[in-house]
């Protein structure tokens, strides 16, 4: 390989598009042919070009660089498990080329300028400690903290967002991943919010607020019943026949539930991206990780939550491995997933999780009896206190109750 190509790493590979200028059209480097008449042999061509001729007159350019932003990029060829790839041409010590939308763009460039006017320095495109990944906002926070703000617009795989997480965790980052897609394969997987889909036009305007629509937990905790702080039983499962159902058993729940989904959210004073990374950067907000779904909790509550849960141990070592998404269709960051690297795609949204559950001290201490001496059973409406009187059905009710689910 010639001397003046920084060869990219088996992180940065991709299956970018290439376009064969001699012939005016693009490659397929799937096929033995190239998609083309004669191509076994252009590509023995190509490949004797190395080492004799310069990158930039072997006549492979990048379509996408050319067509929407009028670069002509030249790219080489690379080969990895038996597969071409095309690579984007770059010196020794030159960044990689950055073709990211214009939405991650403006992301990127929003945080980074909303933390500095914070007092927290944020850099654009910086590398992690230990070389293994580049964040996109690297800012450093209070008391060593160093937050990195990752805004993933494209589709990937679970198992890809693990693994970048995790080089970002061994070198000591606290990572906020931002979607705009509320199903996301990222969400959860990895310490995250959610955030609107907005144009760049609206992200760069400061005044702007950009809600933080998911990611964001609190703690919640009582007695499970119609007087008390929980919305619902969290251990009972929702009934789709009967949605308004909110049935409550009479125990006591400590839940860690989604802000949005709390009984105290009431819309106003939403919290927003700025705020978040803010409070994050400054330590207010701690990442957590429970049944293998990630989060983040405010911190006046994380001693509590340590109490229920502990803390998760890390994932096992990751190997890096090359990236085998199909990038034909554009040479950008924000892209389709290939068949090649997506998976089965689930609906990933928020959920609580029942960090500890006990009898309350009424139900252990005295049961309510009727003159004979019989307990008396619940209410069939799931309101966790004792009904006495049999309804219509001859199944013990509150009168209120059944107004309530059949007024």
């Amino acid at each position: 390989m010639d001397d003046d190509i920084q060869i990219d790493s088996d992180e940065d590979l991709f299956r970018n598009p290439v376009y064969y200028e001699p012939a005016g059209r693009n490659l397929d480097l799937d096929r033995a042919d190239l998609g083309i008449p004669h191509g076994e042999e252009l590509l023995q061509v190509l490949l004797s070009m190395r080492g004799r001729v310069p990158v930039e007159k072997r006549g492979l350019i990048c379509p996408d660089c050319r067509n929407l932003r009028g670069r002509r990029v030249p790219m080489y060829l690379v080969q990895r498990d038996g597969v071409w790839l095309a690579s984007h041409y770059r010196k020794p010590g030159e960044k990689p080329i950055s073709h990211e939308s214009d939405e991650h763009l403006a992301r990127k460039e929003r945080v980074a300028k909303d933390s500095e006017d914070h007092g927290f320095s944020a850099d654009i495109e910086s590398p992690a400690a230990d070389g293994h990944a580049r964040l996109d906002v690297r800012i450093n926070g209070a008391n060593g903290i160093i937050l990195g703000y990752e805004p993933q617009l494209s589709p990937e795989t679970s198992g890809r967002m693990r693994s970048r997480e995790g080089f970002r965790r061994r070198g000591g980052i606290r990572s906020v991943w931002d979607f705009a897609d509320p199903d996301h394969m990222g969400i959860g997987t990895v310490p995250y919010v959610r955030t609107p889909n907005l144009p760049a036009s609206v992200i760069r305007v400061q005044r702007n607020p950009i809600a933080v629509q998911d990611g964001n937990f609190v703690l919640e905790e009582g007695q499970c019943n119609q007087n008390g702080p929980l919305i619902r039983c969290p251990e009972k499962p929702y009934d789709p026949e009967n949605p308004t159902d909110a049935g409550y058993c009479g125990r006591w729940h400590c839940v860690l539930v989604p802000a949005h989904l709390s009984s105290t959210h009431t819309g106003e004073g939403a919290l927003t991206l700025t705020r978040f990374i803010v409070e994050a950067a400054a330590g207010e907000r701690i990442p957590f990780q429970r049944g293998g779904h990630h989060g983040w909790l405010p911190a006046r509550q994380w001693q509590r939550y340590l109490e229920t849960n502990g803390i998760a141990p890390d994932d096992t070592e990751r190997r890096p491995a090359v990236r085998q998404g199909d990038r034909r269709d554009r040479c950008t960051e924000d892209r389709p997933a290939s068949e090649a690297r997506s998976e089965p795609k689930q609906r990933r949204g928020s959920r609580a999780f029942v960090l500890e559950t006990r009898p309350t001290e009424s139900e252990t201490v005295m049961v309510p009896v009727d003159a004979s001496g019989q307990p008396i059973p619940l209410c069939r409406f799931g309101c966790g206190l004792p009904a006495s009187l049999p309804g219509p059905e001859g199944l013990p009710e509150h009168y209120s109750c059944r107004r309530k689910q059949h007024p």
